[in-house]
């Protein structure tokens, strides 16, 4: 199987999940799409990618020190999908 790492979608198909209904609460679909169940947050701390690119940001000027101590990283819902089924 291979898979097109390079698309902007992925689909997940619970019925083929070999723990169905087993394992629903700690799955990572569960918490893709249904973050707040699992407890986490909107806010997220920046990953080493964002880092860069705010010390990216700041070395250019265009981004304050102190402004660039503010950043996070932000989840942004899913407005489609199920975590189970």
């Amino acid at each position: 199987m291979t898979h097109d790492l390079t698309s902007d979608h992925l689909t997940i198909l619970c019925a083929r999940c070999p723990v169905r209904d087993l394992h629903c609460g700690d799955c990572m679909v569960t918490a893709l799409l249904d973050p707040d169940s699992m407890g986490l947050h909107d806010e997220l701390p920046l990953d080493s990618d964002e880092r860069a690119a705010v010390t990216a940001c700041v070395r250019a000027g265009l981004l304050t020190a102190d402004a660039a101590a503010t950043v996070s990283s932000q989840r942004v819902p899913f407005s489609i999908g199920r975590a189970v089924g």
